[in-house]
This record gives C-alpha cells, sequence and structure tokens, in this order.
C-alpha cells in the first residue's frame, strides 16, 4: 500500500481510513505492507520541523511501515513536480521492499502524486497498480494547470485499475482521462468495532457536553471546504425559535476557529457552541454517539467517511448534496439533504429532525442498518480483493 496520507507518530490520524483499510485487508489474510512518505523540507521552515522526528521504519498496529523522506515545500510550491518528488522518495524504497519480500500488486491512494509514482515504478517491478481517486485529485488538482491535468490524464490512462470512493469521483476521473477499465467505486467504511450505537447521556458525560436538551455534533476540519462558516450562521438562525439554538459540538482544528468564535459571539450564539479540538479517532465515535444530528455542511466531498461513521453510530445526518454525499446519504430516509453556503436551508433542515424525534430515530435506525450492510472497512476490503485477484491473474 502506498499512501502519503497514513498515521505516523507525529500525526496519529493522518489518513487513518486507509490504516482502516489495511486492517480489513489483514484480517482477510492479505500480508500488506506500507510505504508512506513524509515531508522533508530544508531546515529553518518550522512547519515540517516535527516530521524530522519520524523513524524510517515503525509499526502502525502491528502493520510495518517504511517512512521514506520526500521533498516537501509551502503552498504546494512543487507545482506538478510534486508527483516527481513521489518517485524520488519511493522508487528505491519499493524496489528494495520488493527484493526481500516480493509482493503481487501496488495499491496507491490518490491518483497524484501516489498512482503517478507507483506506475512508473510497477513498469520497472513487473507488476499491476491500482490506485484509488478520492476527490482532490480529480477536482482540484487538475484546475492547478495543464502540467497537473497532464499527470492526473497520464495516471487515468496508464494504470491497471482505477477505483474511486463514490460514483460523481468514478465519472470526474472518467472525464480526465481513457482508462483501461470502468472505473469501479469502492465506498469508504466505519470500523463498527469502534463506531457503533452508543447512549447519548454517557458520552456527553464524557466529553463535557450538557446532558440534556438538543445538540447536533460536527466533525471535520476547520477549514473552508468543510462550510463551516455555513455551520456558524445557521446557528444564528436556530437561536431564534423557541428554546433557541441547540448545542454544537465542534471537533476538530483549522484556520477558521478564531474567525467562527468571533462570528458565533456576534449572533450570540457563543455559549451553545463546545470546541472540542481534536479528538483522538476513539473519540470521534463519542463525539459522534452525543449528538440528535450529525451534520456536515462540507462544499466538496468525495465520498466522507465522517458520514459512514455517523451512520453507524445510528444518527441521522444533515449534509450538503455535493459531489459523493448524495450517494450515502438518502434525503428523507437516513437524512436530510441541503444546498452548499445555505444557512437558512440548513438551519431548516436541523430544526426538523431536532423537532422530530419519531422522524430522527427512523432515520438513524435505516442507517445503521445501511451502514452495516454497505459502509464497513470489511465490505471495502472486499470488494479490493476481487480486484486484486483480477490484476494479479
Amino acid at each position: 500500500m502506498l499512501s502519503h496520507m497514513y498515521p505516523s507518530p507525529v500525526n496519529p490520524t493522518a489518513g487513518i481510513f486507509v490504516h482502516e483499510q489495511v486492517r480489513a485487508l489483514i484480517e482477510r489474510g492479505h500480508d500488506v505492507r506500507v510505504v508512506s512518505p513524509k515531508g522533508w523540507a530544508p531546515p529553518g521552515l518550522p512547519r515540517w520541523a516535527a516530521y524530522r522526528q519520524v523513524r524510517g521504519f515503525d509499526r502502525v498496529d502491528g502493520v510495518p511501515v517504511l517512512y521514506p523522506r520526500k521533498l516537501t515545500l509551502p503552498s504546494a510550491r512543487l507545482g506538478a513536480l510534486n508527483a516527481d518528488a513521489m518517485l524520488w522518495a519511493i522508487r528505491r524504497p519499493l524496489e528494495r521492499v520488493h527484493e526481500r519480500w516480493p509482493f503481487q500488486v501496488i495499491h496507491a491512494h490518490m491518483l497524484v502524486p501516489d498512482g503517478w509514482a507507483a506506475m512508473r515504478v510497477a513498469e520497472v517491478l513487473g507488476m499491476p497498480v491500482v490506485a484509488t481517486a478520492h476527490r482532490a485529485d480529480v477536482l482540484d488538482l487538475p484546475a492547478r494547470g495543464p502540467a497537473n491535468r497532464m499527470k492526473v490524464s497520464e495516471t487515468v490512462t496508464g494504470l491497471d485499475a482505477v477505483v474511486s470512493v463514490s460514483r460523481a469521483i468514478a465519472d470526474a476521473a472518467e472525464s480526465l482521462g481513457r482508462p483501461r477499465r470502468p472505473v469501479e467505486v469502492v465506498p469508504n467504511g466505519a470500523d463498527h468495532r469502534t463506531f457503533m450505537p452508543r447512549d447519548a447521556r454517557e458520552a456527553r458525560a464524557r466529553l463535557g457536553l450538557p446532558e440534556d436538551g438538543p445538540l447536533v455534533s460536527y466533525v471535520g476540519k476547520l477549514v473552508p471546504r468543510k462550510g463551516v462558516d455555513t455551520l456558524i450562521e445557521a446557528m444564528g438562525l436556530l437561536a431564534r425559535r423557541p428554546g433557541g439554538a441547540p448545542v454544537l459540538a465542534m471537533a476538530g482544528i483549522g484556520e477558521m476557529r478564531d474567525g467562527l468564535e468571533s462570528r458565533a459571539r456576534e449572533l450570540g450564539v457563543a455559549d451553545r457552541i463546545h470546541w472540542l479540538g481534536k479528538l483522538p479517532h476513539d473519540d470521534v465515535a463519542w463525539a459522534m454517539a452525543a449528538g440528535d444530528v450529525f451534520v456536515l455542511p462540507s462544499l466538496s466531498e468525495g465520498l466522507p467517511t465522517v458520514v459512514c461513521e455517523a451512520m453507524a453510530c445510528a444518527r441521522a445526518v444533515v449534509a450538503t448534496a455535493v459531489d459523493g454525499t448524495p450517494e450515502i446519504v438518502d434525503d428523507g430516509q437516513t437524512g436530510l439533504l441541503v444546498p452548499p453556503r445555505a444557512p437558512e436551508a440548513l438551519a431548516a433542515a436541523l430544526g426538523r429532525l431536532l423537532d422530530d424525534p419519531d422522524l430522527r430515530a427512523r432515520m438513524a435506525a435505516e442507517a445503521h442498518r445501511r451502514s452495516e450492510a454497505d459502509y464497513t472497512w470489511a465490505a471495502n476490503a472486499r470488494r479490493m480483493e476481487r480486484i486484486y485477484q483480477e490484476l494479479v491473474v
């Protein structure tokens, strides 16, 4: 498995979804090793200083992980050369691993830079390579200029198999190149040993949240793409309702935190928002269980793992109808969909579910049922296993 997104001692939750897939594959009897390049930057750039503490080799929950160094510059200044930097970082490590442990297939996460670099190494090693498209690699990266778009197109065309997390992302990938075989959708999942129905009171007590009253939970980065500014505006609108705004538990960190707090004070809802910061992975499940409703107001998503996890916790979801999200949130059945950047619609949907416990319970039960049937890492691993087998015969 090749992925620059993978847990490390510096960031134990980075790429946790890739780690969950690896664990599920191992549980199905596959021998998996991970190569996860981490940033190297010239001295004097404190943003990457912590990565010097990452050892070249480590184990994550028993999974062997190699952490080669990769040239990294601020603000994506490498441009299309980022894929070349990935190749320089992984070529020799992958060749050395193959000499000692002759693996049969490379699975890369993200078409560029990981998939492009894996494709080049696989040509030398004489083996198939599959890459998973997530979102930024087919929606954001091609828009950064013709050189980046060319790299993505080369990858879509040259890979033995392209997998995507949603149909929307698959369509975007197929619009950028001519894949050798149709892009297959393999949705993300949830670890049902961690994400499961839990008692809301226990969850609230664990996180120091109010025991009684309506509560909405959000888990994600506090960055523009997640639409969290719209969520704060919706809280201001909900404050006009009888009884005022619900409690909002915000788990996550990001550049918008100060501005969001300032706007919440202006709207008079600062006392209704609990900022939980960055939570350990296991505590994310408790944050979801604490809420009556889970909300995700993103402007763009591949297929949001947090929604899979909230559904596994038996929570109805209010989310924006963007990219792959409508493929998992069935409007009116497992939750409610609203347009992005629409605080009025978001407030109305949240209010509707908070005011109707029976509707909320029905949606939560159906969300949990579908999660167990379709959105587990075990199901994801079964689908990937079939693709591997088709490639190595």
